[in-house]
């Protein structure tokens, strides 16, 4: 097995998988699926916003959600996946890693990996390719990959 693996993921579903070595190909070793972010965004909100009395007099109004619960949930879900790679990680098993995901969702993942994690990533690629099959997620990475410690991407 190799120690270099693919991450391809949103924030509905993830996909990860390990690059085999001498012809490349890649080999799927875990799904992820989050089905609170398939959860449409009305239904998502369980209770009414906190309520909080004005300064002077009688009057209520309603707290505004700082964070939206769409993110709320992306983030769950990108902590989830971490944990996976630590994992693999602190198995070696994992000793480079690639990223592919939306943009948004990227940021998301990068901001939950830890310091260790985000030194082996060696490639991120802003695209959404959770839907795709194995070989057109391996069509889309560079030939040889980066070497650890020179992360390509945005």
């Amino acid at each position: 097995m190799s120690d270099t693996w693919i991450l391809v993921a949103d924030s509905a579903r993830a996909r990860l998988f390990s690059l085999e070595p001498g012809p490349r190909r890649l080999q799927e070793i875990g799904d992820f699926i989050n089905a609170a972010a398939r959860t449409p965004g009305h239904e998502q909100q369980t209770a009414p916003p906190a309520r909080v009395h004005d300064r002077f007099g009688e009057s209520r109004h309603a707290i505004e959600v700082r964070t939206p619960q769409k993110e709320k949930v992306a983030a769950r879900f990108a902590a989830e996946l971490k944990s996976a790679l630590e994992r693999g990680h602190a198995e070696q098993r994992c000793r480079q890693l690639v990223l592919i995901a939306p943009p948004r969702f990227l940021g998301t993942l990068n901001a939950a990996l830890d310091e260790v994690l985000r030194e082996s990533v060696v490639l991120k690629i802003a695209k959404n390719l959770t839907r795709k099959d194995a070989a057109s997620v391996l069509a889309e990475l560079p030939r040889p990959l980066p070497r650890s410690g020179s992360a390509a991407g945005p």
